[in-house]
């Protein structure tokens, strides 16, 4: 879980943090209804111009991954990368939190920690998915 201090050092980024949970921040279309993390100015899916901010849930869902074994370097080798599906209907690329495999099917809670990125060679401190309960389907996963 993420510390009140913590939180208000990092609230200007890609996130907020409500409730002890970390949300990312998203841009859904006022007009058709599509949703992008990031949020963008224009719409693909119609071409609307001004998104509404809304903020994605907590917890989403491991659609799959993969293990990035080679870099630039800028980032720490080897970590996976996850696609995670959220309620609202968009699929978000993560870091993924702790050493555990990914699975996919896997219920993940979004969670503030260090990733793969290094900034002045230290682990740069972003939003990654954390494993939190069983697999909804067992598959094989990711390509790694």
């Amino acid at each position: 879980m993420v510390t009140t201090e913590k939180a208000t050092e990092v609230l200007q980024g890609p996130y907020e943090i409500e409730g002890g949970f970390v949300h990312l921040r998203a841009g859904r279309c006022p007009e058709c209804g599509a949703v992008f993390c990031p949020a963008r100015a224009v719409c693909d899916g119609c071409g609307h111009r001004g998104l509404d901010e809304i903020l994605l849930a907590p917890r989403g869902t491991t659609y799959t991954f993969t293990t990035v074994h080679q870099s630039t370097p800028d980032f720490r080798t080897p970590y996976h990368l996850a696609y995670v599906d959220f309620d609202e209907h968009v699929r978000v690329m993560l870091p993924t939190a702790g050493e555990e495999t990914p699975r996919i099917g896997a219920a993940v809670e979004i969670v503030l920690g260090p990733g793969p990125r290094l900034v002045d060679g230290e682990p740069e401190v972003g939003p990654h998915a954390l494993m939190v309960g069983t697999p909804a389907t067992e598959t094989s996963g990711g390509n790694g």
